[in-house]
């Protein structure tokens, strides 16, 4: 791969070459819904790299507090699919609707196969049209709420996964007598109606991802990868994509994968393209700090960190090399032995002797001109306050390709492999806005701001229908501006943030290049202000009592 040992197109003749023809680029692109990981993000750092992206009205996406409309939107792609040079395809959004929608559809299996259906179709009638697909093998999370998934799943969610591990431990030949009866007692407790729900949907939905293997083996995919939604070692996810494993038996790793994540897939697909269109040949390396490195497994994910970075260059058509000038070099910063949530207590920036040796690692990289994308892995949700502490005053915040540090660790490893890959496309301004965004996600937010907005729920409680209140709303601009200001060296008023869902896991952030949005001031702030301005006061008004104090007056008295 000629990727170039410089952050900036601009600074090469041919770098400038590369840019122009990917400017002449329509990429039509159908995402899985319209979070800010799925659509606004993916489409900004596109179209940084130069692309056109066309996207579908956002009032026929999954958003959150609707569902998607599957018919609308194919009827949409064969409107405009035409003017693209490559598709970038949610499957997910093409037969249910959307992400969240193929987790509470309740579509006969007859519907979901003739949406499915019209993808051959596509591609037949649009042979020029390279098609990138993805889609999901439902997930089984441990714990979630109603609004994301079933009805149900808030009350009995835990109990249907303890079953779905048991039920693959069975499937597998290795669950014990006491799981059997505890898989029984399991059962009796939660409704059969619910239960029958659940896995009744998820037959259905492996039935059409086996259905989408087959078109791969029928050219009608260029790529096409299946994203293991939030999974663990056992679970009936696992079990599920062992048996679709099968299904793609024979399939080249460059034509198919099968791995965890969901949320980085589309932005993922697009770096493809590029490598693809471009003839590149991306080779990685790879770097950890002390610890269990490629060995971790990461919260809500069931296999090692090596094997799905390993997946993630795979899809990219990419390679790993020990070669010690790679075209990119990922830096991934896992912890010395559990990965867990950014909002913890530990989570605060200290001197640590391997971070400082992770670090200067990255610095020695960054100084010899290679590419470097942090992988930031050591917390769940949010960046290693350790580590981005010591990017800063190594002044290397700016200076790195990519960064992430957001949701799970296959999320973060899809942006972080594709940031990087489109990166030298991007000029100088438009590469740092990619850095400051995920910065604002998720160091600022996710590490930092959320955890105190958590502290502040019960004294300003949500109103009415709203699960955030208004003055939470305004806290949380108010501290992103202070921290941008403090931390990253930006004026307060080229940045702002919104919460596009309504609830605390997630914001969309909003960098622009010149001073657009209200500096908004923090609680705190305002708190200092009003005593200062107190103490003020009450200081001139004791001078001027003082002042206008008139000095005693002696009287003499004369004595006849």
């Amino acid at each position: 791969m000629k990727i170039i040992k410089s952050l900036f197109c601009a600074a090469t003749a041919a770098c400038a070459l590369t840019c122009m023809s990917v400017s002449a680029q329509t990429i039509l692109l159908v995402p899985q819904d319209d979070r800010p990981v799925s659509l606004a993000y993916t489409v900004s750092t596109a179209e940084r790299a130069g692309y056109k992206v066309l996207t579908p009205p956002q009032s026929i996406l999954s958003g959150s507090s609707y569902k998607g409309n599957a018919d609308r939107v194919w009827s949409w792609v064969e409107d405009n699919i035409s003017k693209a040079d490559a598709a970038v395809l949610s499957t997910d959004t093409l037969i249910y609707g959307g992400l969240v929608d193929s987790r509470k559809h309740n579509e006969s299996l007859a519907t979901l196969q003739s949406r499915e259906n019209r993808i051959e179709l596509l591609h037949k009638n649009n042979p020029k049209i390279p098609l990138y697909g993805f889609g999901t093998i439902m997930r089984s999370p441990y714990a979630s709420n109603s609004g994301v998934e079933p009805y149900y799943y808030g009350t009995y969610g835990n109990k249907i996964y303890q079953i779905s591990i048991l039920q693959d431990k069975q499937d597998q030949g290795t669950i014990t007598d006491k799981e059997k009866a505890q898989l029984i007692s399991l059962k009796q407790s939660v409704p059969v109606e619910y239960l029958q729900d659940w896995f009744d949907r998820r037959k259905e939905n492996n039935t059409i991802n086996q259905e989408l293997i087959r078109d791969v083996k029928n050219n009608t995919f260029t790529y096409f990868c299946l994203g293991h939604d939030d999974s663990s070692e056992y679970s009936q996810s696992a079990m599920e994509s062992r048996y679709l494993s099968k299904e793609a038996k024979g399939l080249s790793s460059r034509k198919f994968g099968s791995f965890p994540g969901a949320d980085q897939l589309a932005l993922l697909l697009i770096a493809r393209y590029h490598v693809d269109s471009n003839k590149l040949h991306p080779t990685f390396g790879v770097i950890y700090p002390l610890g269990r490195g490629e060995e971790t497994v990461p919260s809500y994910e069931s296999q090692p960190i090596g094997k799905t970075i390993k997946k993630h260059i795979e899809a990219v058509n990419g390679t790993i090399t020990d070669n010690s000038n790679p075209d990119i070099m990922l830096a991934v910063n896992t912890p010395l032995f559990n990965t867990k949530e950014s909002g913890r207590f530990e989570n605060f920036s200290m001197k640590k002797q391997s971070t400082i040796d992770f670090t200067d690692s990255i610095k020695k990289y960054v100084d010899s001109g290679i590419p470097v994308s942090i992988v930031d892995v050591y917390f769940n949700n949010g960046s290693d306050n350790t580590l981005m502490g010591l990017l800063s005053e190594n002044n290397l915040l700016y200076k790195v390709t990519a960064y992430n540090g957001w949701n799970t660790a296959s999320n973060t490893i899809g942006y972080a492999i594709a940031q990087a890959i489109l990166a030298p496309s991007m000029n100088e301004q438009g590469h740092k806005d990619m850095l400051i965004e995920q910065y604002l996600d998720n160091w600022a937010y996710q590490a930092n701001v959320r955890k105190n907005l958590y502290r502040m729920e019960s004294s300003y409680p949500a109103s009415g229908n709203q699960k955030i209140s208004p003055v939470i709303r305004e806290e949380m601009v108010a501290e992103l501006q202070d921290f941008a200001q403090k931390k990253m060296g930006l004026d307060p008023q080229t940045v702002y943030a919104d919460f596009p869902w309504d609830r605390f896991f997630e914001i969309h952030a909003y960098v622009s290049d010149t001073p657009s949005y209200e500096h908004i001031l923090t609680l705190a702030e305002k708190q200092r202000i009003a005593e200062e301005e107190a103490k003020k006061k009450a200081e001139e008004a004791a001078a001027a009592l003082e002042s206008n104090e008139q000095p005693s007056q002696v009287v003499e008295v004369q004595w006849n």
